[in-house]
């Protein structure tokens, strides 16, 4: 059995407790002697290598600059909360198509629970099947499909530019 490159590492390293078994095995193995003495000029090669300075400090990009704000910018909490407010908007106005899609269902006991399952989800994949968009109240201000576009693009680029001003120190 040869020694392992992790065993030779150890011995000329100098850091292995069995020192004497290994050298009675490279005294007898001709085969981990020569990958020892190989290793061996690999090292003295590599210690005889000109020091080099880099060009560039490379822990640079992975430390944090001491110039970080302590606190939070005080513009994060009003984009939060309108983010929040925006959510809760369209929750809201969502919430009533939502219900009208949901049965109610009452459950006595397992046998009845499953039997009312099966005629609602039946009863719900027919009504899923004639479903029509619910029309809209109608307002007394009328919209075009182009000012809905256009605003909903507004929002979106103002979305973008807040969570990129968030964004913007992680990097």
């Amino acid at each position: 059995m040869h020694l392992t490159d992790e065993q030779l590492n150890e011995y000329l390293d100098e850091a292995v407790n069995e020192r004497a078994q290994i050298e009675v095995h490279l005294s007898a193995c001709g085969e981990c002697a020569a990958r020892l003495s190989t290793l061996r000029k690999l090292f003295n090669e590599m210690e005889s290598l000109p020091e080099l300075a880099l060009t560039r400090d490379l822990a640079a990009p992975f430390m944090r600059s001491s110039g970080l704000p302590a606190q939070l910018p005080a513009w994060l909490p009003l984009t939060m909360a309108l983010q929040a407010a925006a959510a809760l908007i369209v929750f809201i106005a969502a919430a009533p198509f939502v219900i009208r899609l949901i049965p109610d269902i009452e459950t006595p006991s397992l046998s009845t629970v499953l039997i009312q399952f099966q005629t609602q989800w039946t009863a719900w994949l027919d009504r899923l099947s004639q479903f029509h968009m619910p029309s809209l109240p109608a307002f007394s201000l009328e919209l075009s499909g182009l000012y809905l576009m256009s605003a909903l693009a507004v929002v979106s680029m103002l979305w973008l530019v807040g969570n990129g001003l968030l964004l913007r120190n992680q990097w």
